[in-house]
């Protein structure tokens, strides 16, 4: 009843409905990154009703990351990791939020990290395990999120080679929320897998969303 209640608008969603929602209660979510970009999006996955949620960093909180959505002042200093999780459990009492630990059996990736070649190294490891994912890199007045079903043009492939500068806060929380919803579409099945992966760039506030290619000398040409 309580979950009935909880979701029952989102029920009425056009490519939610049931089936969608039983898919998000299944799905095991690996987050990398907890700060500014991530925040808004843990927040997005919880209360849409993705039943696990296995959080993965290293930082402590910092002022920067108490101006922004899950932290307090008073937590500045405080194990990022725990100070999320206690955060995400007061946001949705249906979410199960734990630490990433290897071997955790997983449904997708949503890859929030502050550093590209973090970003990076996170996203090969869902390619080569054969998990959809999504990268959202924040930058300055707004960034990229790309979207990677099972099969589709890898990040190497999709990223554009650019400048990154430490985003502004309002940038980094639509980046953030645009890359949980893209991974929501994922594990509803609303994106098949083959050349499906996109794009969307943000720019001062306004996406631009295109296809992926597939570089042919990348080596994802040779894992689906």
């Amino acid at each position: 009843e309580a979950e009935a209640a909880r979701f029952a608008r989102q029920m009425n969603l056009a490519g939610v409905g049931p089936a969608a929602l039983d898919r998000f209660r299944a799905a095991r979510v690996r987050v990398v990154g907890a700060g500014a970009t991530a925040g808004p999006a843990l927040l997005f996955l919880a209360q849409a009703g993705v039943a696990r949620i296995y959080l993965d960093d290293g930082a402590d909180v910092t002022a920067e990351d108490a101006k922004a959505w899950l932290y307090g002042p008073d937590q500045v200093g405080q194990h990022r990791l725990f100070a999320a999780i206690e955060a995400l459990r007061g946001a949705s009492a249906l979410a199960e939020v734990r630490p990433h630990a290897t071997g955790t059996l997983l449904t997708a990736t949503l890859v929030c990290s502050e550093t590209e070649m973090v970003a990076r190294k996170a996203a090969d490891e869902a390619r080569r395990a054969g998990l959809p994912h999504v990268v959202a890199l924040a930058s300055g007045d707004g960034g990229e999120v790309v979207a990677v079903p099972i099969g589709a043009p890898c990040f190497n492939c999709a990223s554009r080679p650019a400048a990154r500068l430490p985003p502004r806060r309002g940038s980094a929380a639509a980046v953030g929320t645009l890359g949980a919803l893209e991974l929501l579409l994922l594990i509803a099945g609303a994106v098949s897998g083959g050349n499906t992966g996109r794009r969307i760039e943000l720019a001062a506030g306004w996406p631009k969303a295109e296809p992926t290619a597939r570089n042919p000398t990348c080596e994802c040409r040779f894992v689906h």
